[in-house]
């Protein structure tokens, strides 16, 4: 017998694509992350912003060996993300120098990391999935360059290499969700 306070749990969490300790749906519509969370496999620009960063940053963290504390804590020190249930999440800010989007990536950055003549705003703003990849293509090219998570940070957030306040709260950002 499946208790209520179980069935109030599975609704918002099925309509979501969000699973909870179920078997009966099948494996190969899901992806599970590290942490537990199910996340269908293909999400799309319409899925709520907290749930597309969320699953690009477990692709993305992986594809580029990134640690996935630290992508979390960049996403959290640059925009406050708290995890895949933060519903009211704004991923469109921008920096009063010019950085934008979820993990706030300078648009001549984001040229420079993928060897484009010029990534738009709108682009870095609207395409979550761009953005994170991004980020993390920016923070393995500075990890192959200093070999120091902390130097890495401090250079991400100010584009020299340096440890700062930042760095250290990135460092040792753990989430809570």
């Amino acid at each position: 017998m499946i208790n209520k306070f179980k069935i109030l749990t599975l609704i918002p969490a099925v309509l979501l694509g969000i699973t909870i300790g179920t078997s009966q749906i099948k494996s190969e519509t899901l992806d599970t992350s590290t942490d537990g969370i199910v996340l269908a496999k293909k999400i799309t620009n319409t899925d709520p912003p907290c749930l597309q960063l969320y699953y690009y940053i477990e692709q993305y963290a992986d594809l580029f060996c990134i640690p996935k504390d630290f992508a979390y804590g960049i996403a959290y020190a640059e925009t406050r993300y708290n995890g895949p249930y933060h519903w009211n999440y704004n991923h469109k800010q921008t920096s009063s120098v010019g950085a934008v989007g979820p993990m706030q990536v300078m648009p001549a950055t984001a040229a420079y990391i993928n060897g484009v003549g010029k990534v738009s705003i709108s682009k870095l703003k609207g395409d979550i999935a761009y953005n994170v990849m991004t980020s993390m293509k920016l923070l393995r090219t500075l990890y192959d360059k200093y070999g120091d998570w902390k130097t890495v940070f401090g250079a991400y957030n100010t584009g020299r290499p340096c440890i700062n306040r930042y760095a250290l709260n990135v460092y040792n950002f753990k989430p809570n969700w």
